[in-house]
């Protein structure tokens, strides 16, 4: 079982995302945060498999200043930066706290893209 956390200010992308998952018994959804300062606590506290985190955030952080941030907290963490933002997949890739880019118009992806980050095979058993 790989444990993950959605690090996303808006409600409705949360249960998006808990939605994608909700069949893929390889993945635990054990924590959600709204901002950057809130996830590295439970990143520190939890070492989730896989976090993932949006760019636009609540607070001062954005995901990509608060990637390396969690990657201290959890460094055997995969991050997937899931995005509104095309303009964010070259930053994405030169970062080298984040794992996997995807935008959120590609969400039927999202579960495909996450068991490949996390090293599970491609398909749910």
């Amino acid at each position: 079982m790989k444990v993950m956390m959605v690090v996303e200010d808006d409600p409705d992308i949360r249960m998006l995302v808990r939605l994608r998952f909700r069949f893929d018994t390889d993945f635990d959804l054990e924590g959600e945060a709204a901002d950057i300062p809130t996830a590295v606590v439970f990143a520190t506290a939890s070492h989730p498999d896989l976090i993932i985190l949006d760019h636009r955030l609540e607070g001062d952080l954005t995901g990509l200043e608060g990637a390396p941030l969690l990657k201290q907290a959890a460094p055997d963490s995969k991050i997937l930066l899931f995005s509104a933002s095309e303009e964010l997949r070259i930053p994405a890739a030169d970062s080298s706290a984040i794992d996997a880019f995807l935008l959120k118009t590609d969400i039927e992806r999202l579960v495909s893209l996450s068991r490949e980050v996390v090293g599970l095979s491609p398909v749910a058993t």
